[in-house]
């Protein structure tokens, strides 16, 4: 059965420890998820994403988005996107 995506928003304030809390249980529990950290410190997201692939993480499982509040809206109005953290 495939489940929907996941949209997961990393504050600027925490912008590992939210991904680090919540993608691992999108992957165990099947999901794809959209990463969308924080505009102000996208640095730390972006490492754990080249980790994720290092560690072998499949194609299209982890997937980021760069963007601003209107960003955020489009992602969170997408019928698909059925969780968000």
């Amino acid at each position: 059965r495939r489940r929907p995506p996941v949209l997961i928003q990393a504050p600027f304030n925490f912008p590992a420890m939210i991904p680090l809390w919540s993608f691992p249980l999108a992957c165990a529990s099947g999901n794809t998820f959209v990463l969308k950290p924080s505009e102000r410190t996208p640095g730390a997201a972006m490492m754990l994403v080249e980790l994720a692939r290092q560690a072998g993480l499949p194609d299209g499982v982890l997937n980021v988005v760069h963007g601003t509040k209107n960003t955020v809206d489009r992602i969170c109005d997408d019928p698909h996107i059925r969780a968000v953290s």
